[in-house]
C-alpha cells in the first residue's frame, strides 16, 4: 500500500479505531491491478477522525455522511465511517446514514461482492461475502438481494454491466434477472450520471462487449432507443455481413479510445433504419442518411447533456462518412480537410478504415489508408495550417480601387477555390494580377 495510506491506517488503529481499505481498491490489489485510488473506512466518527489529524489538514468531504478528506501531500485521502444505510430516495441515495461500530454492518450496504470487502494494514483480508470466490470464478453478484440492491440504487445497473465488461465477468443469473426487470428505473437516474458510466464503458476496451450486455438485459432499449432499433436490422446490401447493429459495434471497436471517435462509430449509422430503400436490384440504399443521422445523433447527446463541442465533433465526422469515394484529387482532399478541420480530417479517416473494415470479412481498406497519409502529407502545406490562407486579403483588394461590398467577398472565395486547387498560385503578385485580369 502507499506509505500516506499505510500512515492514516496504522495512525487510526494507534488511537484505539479499526481501519481498513475497503472497496475497488481491495478488488484491484486482489486481481493484481495498482488502484487508482483508496476509499479508507473507520470505526472512527468524523469528530474522532479530525481528532486524531488535527495536526495535519482535514476538509469536510461529507460528514453527514461520515467522510472526511485528509490532505497529505498534497493528495485528498477520504475517510469514512462504518455505516448503515437508511432508505433510498428516487432509487439513487439513501436519505440518511446511520454511524456503525461493525464493519461487517458496512460491507453489506454495498453493491456488489467483489467490491465488499477490505483490508488491513498488514494485508489481512476480510470477505464476509465472499468476493474472493467470485473473483477467481469471474462472477458479479449483488450482495444480498439484487432487486434490493438494485431498487436502492439503479446506476448499480450500469455498474454491473461497467464491471462485468472490464474483467470479462458473467454477471450472476439473479442479477442479470434483475437488471432486466429494473432497467426501467434508470429513467429515474440523471442523464449525466448514466452517461459517466457509458463514457468509462466506450471509451476501454472492446466496447462492444458492454453494448451487449445492454442489448441482452434490455437495458439498451432505455438509454438508447434508436440505437435498439438497429439490432437486428439487415442492410441488404452484398457489401455487408453484418446486421446494422453488429456493424456499429464493430467500427466502435476498431478506432482509437477516443469519446468523440467511439460516439461517432457507435452512431455513425443510426439513420439507415430511417431510410431505407430496396432499389430494383434488390440491394438496400440509405439516401441522406448521414445528414438525418448527425441531426439525430445530435439530440440524442443533447439530451445526455454533453458539451456542445462534443456534440460538434461528433456530428462532423457522421456528416462527412461517406465522402469516401474512389478516387479523390489533392483539391477534394484539401476541400474536405477544410470542412471537416485538420483537428478532426485524421480522426474522420480512422472512422472511414474502420467503417471499411466492418462491411464485409474480405473487404479491403487499404486505399482509404492510402488516402489517410495523403491527407497527412497535405497537412503540412502552409494552406492548410490556417484558417485564412491567402497571400492576400480584403483590404488588398480595396487598395486595387474595388469598393467595399460583395465583390470583395466573391473575389476572396474565387481565389481560396483556385488555390485549393493549385498552391503554387497563392502568391500575392500572381494573385493581383489575376484580379486585375479577371475582375476590372
Amino acid at each position: 500500500m502507499p506509505k500516506n495510506v499505510l500512515f492514516i491506517l496504522n495512525k487510526l488503529r494507534e488511537n484505539g479505531f479499526e481501519a481498513y481499505i475497503v472497496g475497488g481498491s481491495v478488488r484491484d490489489k486482489l486481481m493484481g491491478i495498482e488502484p487508482h485510488d483508496y476509499d479508507i473506512t473507520t470505526s472512527a466518527r468524523p469528530e474522532g477522525i479530525k481528532k486524531v489529524f488535527q495536526a495535519y489538514k482535514t476538509v469536510l468531504v461529507g460528514e453527514d455522511f461520515g467522510t472526511v478528506g485528509i490532505l497529505l501531500d498534497n493528495t485528498l485521502y477520504e475517510v469514512t465511517t462504518f455505516r448503515i444505510d437508511g432508505a433510498y430516495i428516487n432509487n439513487r441515495k439513501p436519505e440518511k446514514v446511520i454511524f456503525s461500530k461493525n464493519l461487517t454492518e458496512d460491507l453489506k450496504r454495498r453493491d456488489f461482492t467483489i467490491n465488499a470487502m477490505a483490508m488491513d494494514g498488514d494485508g489481512n483480508l476480510y470477505d464476509p461475502f465472499n468476493g474472493q470466490d467470485d473473483i477467481k470464478n469471474k462472477i458479479i453478484r449483488a450482495v444480498g438481494d439484487p432487486n434490493e440492491r438494485i431498487r436502492e440504487d439503479a446506476l448499480r445497473m450500469m455498474r454491473a454491466i461497467r464491471f462485468a465488461g472490464r474483467f470479462g465477468f458473467f454477471i450472476e443469473e439473479e442479477l442479470f434477472d434483475a437488471l432486466s426487470l429494473n432497467a426501467s428505473l434508470l429513467k429515474k437516474i440523471a442523464p449525466e450520471r448514466i452517461f459517466d458510466e457509458f463514457s468509462k464503458m466506450i471509451t476501454g476496451e472492446n466496447p462492444s462487449h458492454y453494448l451487449l450486455l445492454m442489448e441482452e438485459t434490455g437495458i439498451l432499449d432505455v438509454i438508447f432507443p434508436e440505437l435498439k432499433r438497429t439490432v437486428g436490422f439487415v442492410q441488404f446490401s452484398p457489401f455487408h455481413d453484418k446486421t446494422l447493429f453488429d456493424h456499429l459495434i464493430c467500427v466502435m471497436d476498431n478506432v482509437k479510445p477516443d469519446l468523440s471517435l467511439r460516439l461517432a462509430g457507435l452512431f455513425h449509422d443510426i439513420s439507415k433504419v430511417d431510410t431505407l430503400s430496396i432499389g430494383e436490384d434488390g440491394r438496400g440504399h440509405f439516401y441522406g442518411h448521414e445528414v438525418l443521422g448527425a441531426n439525430k445523433v445530435e439530440e440524442i447527446l443533447k439530451r445526455y447533456r454533453l458539451p456542445n463541442k462534443t456534440i460538434e465533433k461528433v456530428k462532423i465526422l457522421i456528416l462527412d462518412h461517406m465522402k469516401v469515394h474512389a478516387e479523390m484529387t489533392d483539391k477534394a482532399l484539401r476541400r474536405q480537410i477544410k470542412r471537416v478541420g485538420r483537428d478532426n480530417v485524421l480522426d474522420l479517416y480512422d472512422l472511414l478504415i474502420a467503417d471499411c473494415m466492418c462491411t464485409r470479412a474480405d473487404r479491403d481498406a487499404s486505399f482509404i489508408i492510402n488516402r489517410k497519409n495523403r491527407v497527412k502529407e497535405l497537412l503540412d502545406e502552409k494552406e492548410m495550417k490556417t484558417e485564412k490562407f491567402l497571400e492576400i486579403n480584403g483590404n488588398d483588394i480595396k487598395s486595387l480601387g474595388f469598393s467595399e461590398g460583395k465583390i470583395i467577398g466573391r473575389i476572396l472565395k474565387d481565389l481560396e477555390e483556385m488555390v485549393l486547387d493549385d498552391p503554387e498560385k497563392n502568391k500575392k503578385t500572381y494573385l493581383i494580377d489575376y484580379i486585375d485580369k479577371n475582375y476590372r
